[in-house]
């Protein structure tokens, strides 16, 4: 086997063209303009490829290990957080810890998005206002999640495809209000959506029912192409893929059957994710549920087809 970079890794077709600076060949596309793509982290057969490679060749090794060396040296730059009780001393690394495995709440009581009071300098100030989210960077967050994910801190993902689409949803009295919400990932088990918090906090924190407008024809009709066919035949509907203002495509979701979490995308922008399973959904979805379900085994037979046909083209 050759030695290889992170860059080199992931062949180039796995370079997300909407990325802005990709650190290693991270997205394999199934659509022209990356709007539809499959993230290596996304797969726990790409992880244990990338693992894999790391343990036999010695330059992704050592590349590997300054990721390592440069995360541990988050331990050397201190941060104090003062709350309403005490002033918290803690570091980078134990923050971006937390973040990444969801502990910021539990441990120390703390919502990462919300405003709080944060010095670089000394437990007596001087104190600034600001989400602890806004402290991180997005290189060294992807870096965090890379390690945790191959040293076996984050759970593997069963196979999902990333989306940058938008749907109508219907809410209200009589579901006489309207709005658009995004599709994030389609997974085997369920919808992971999201919104722009105020958004949800104002319009529909207070709902108990929501309509999701869903047309699953484009993948219907996918199902048979190659892979270059496919990113020509998606990119026609990169924006639009699920999008649909028929009535008769509503599907009725009890929005309790939603699980909720708020996040952060690193434009400084607080998002809610809204994941809800299938088994959620209103006997209606059966059709679509099921062109989904099809339609993200042909893409993983696709990742993988073109995955192993490319790492040997490299190994040779």
């Amino acid at each position: 086997m050759s030695h290889l970079s992170f860059n080199e890794f992931f062949t180039s077709s796995f370079m997300s063209e909407s990325s802005q600076s990709p650190s290693m060949g991270e997205d394999f596309a199934l659509c022209d303009n990356g709007n539809i793509v499959f993230h290596w982290a996304d797969y726990h057969e790409t992880c244990d490829s990338l693992k894999n490679a790391i343990e036999i060749d010695s330059d992704l090794k050592d590349e590997y290990r300054k990721k390592e060396q440069g995360l541990i040296r988050l331990n050397l730059i201190p941060v104090w957080i003062r709350t309403e009780k005490k002033v918290h001393q803690s570091t980078m690394f134990d923050l971006y810890e937390k973040y990444v495995l969801n502990d910021l709440q539990f441990s120390l009581g703390l919502d990462p998005f919300g405003p709080i009071e944060i010095s670089f300098i000394s437990s007596t100030g001087p104190f600034r206002t600001m989400s602890i989210a806004e402290c991180f960077n997005k290189s060294t967050y992807k870096d965090f999640v890379m390690v945790y994910l191959l040293k076996g801190k984050l759970p593997r993902r069963d196979f999902r495809i990333r989306l940058k689409a938008k749907v109508l949803i219907e809410y209200g009295q009589d579901f006489s209000q309207a709005g658009l919400i995004s599709i994030e990932q389609l997974t085997m088990n369920g919808l992971l959506l999201s919104l722009d918090a105020d958004f949800y906090f104002k319009n529909l924190s207070k709902e108990t029912d929501i309509n999701i407008l869903i047309d699953t024809s484009v993948l219907d009709i996918a199902q048979s192409k190659g892979l270059e066919e496919l990113k020509s035949h998606l990119s026609q509907y990169a924006f639009n893929l699920m999008y649909s203002s028929r009535r008769e495509d509503a599907i009725l979701c009890d929005l309790k059957d939603f699980h909720i979490q708020s996040s952060f995308d690193f434009f400084k922008n607080k998002k809610v994710y809204l994941f809800i399973p299938y088994t959620k959904l209103s006997s209606k979805a059966g059709r679509h549920i099921e062109i989904i379900q099809t339609f993200l085994t042909y893409a993983r037979e696709l990742v993988r087809s073109h995955y192993k046909f490319e790492k040997t083209a490299k190994s040779a």
